[in-house]
């Protein structure tokens, strides 16, 4: 039986992941589904812009650019635990939290979802800067960290969009005057310490996966 490429597993993984939530997740955490599979679509985009990894090539731009579109979306899942509150975990007497199975299964879904597509989507990032650094800059080994760097402060941009203006990417698609023009208002230097915020959260994020790669550990 011939094995499993990394894509196809991960690719299967999040489908597991998405029919799980469709089944278990109930109102009102059932967003979860379509926030994971928006989540999911800059890793498959990544899959393909490595498939097109020349610069002359009309493709590997438009691919790149649907996945710089799409990524925030990935880390953007983080922000959703927030919405554990909802669960009120905690008992209105002694203030511990619940013992309650449906409760703890949510949690579980959530975090798995949130931390999957955190991971994956820094992954992609990451391959991606890499590409980047040897097509356009193959003299400066460090480069791709500047990638690194620009692409994490674009997605907290994009996360401050999703979150505060409740706008999700393929608006840019449907009506994209409007949504330029809401991009154009947000500015603020509370929106850019949330963006900085966000922005660290993730270059963190990278780090901690780049140190468990120069382990022996996975």
């Amino acid at each position: 039986m011939p094995k499993l490429s990394y894509q196809w597993k991960l690719r299967l993984y999040f489908l597991i992941l998405l029919a799980t939530l469709q089944l278990l997740l109930k109102s009102p955490f059932n967003f979860m589904v379509l926030n994971v599979f928006l989540a999911y679509l800059p890793i498959e985009f990544g899959f393909w812009v490595q498939h097109f990894a020349d610069r002359r090539s009309l493709a590997f731009w438009s691919l790149l650019f649907l996945w710089l579109i799409f990524y925030p979306n990935a880390p953007y899942v983080m922000t959703d635990l927030f919405h554990l509150s909802w669960l009120h975990p905690h008992t209105s007497t002694t203030g511990i939290l619940r013992a309650d199975p449906k409760m703890w299964l949510i949690f579980a879904l959530m975090v798995l979802s949130a931390f999957s597509c955190a991971i994956f989507g820094t992954v992609e990032m990451a391959r991606l800067s890499r590409l980047l650094e040897k097509m356009l800059t193959p003299k400066f080994s460090h480069s791709h960290l500047i990638w690194v760097g620009c692409f994490s402060f674009l997605a907290g941009i994009g996360i401050y969009i999703g979150r505060f203006l409740r706008l999700h990417s393929i608006y840019l698609f449907i009506t994209p005057s409007w949504f330029f023009r809401q991009l154009l208002s947000i500015w603020s230097w509370p929106m850019l310490e949330f963006v900085l915020i966000m922005t660290i959260l993730q270059l963190l994020l990278y780090w901690c996966l780049h140190l468990i790669k120069q382990t022996d550990l996975m």
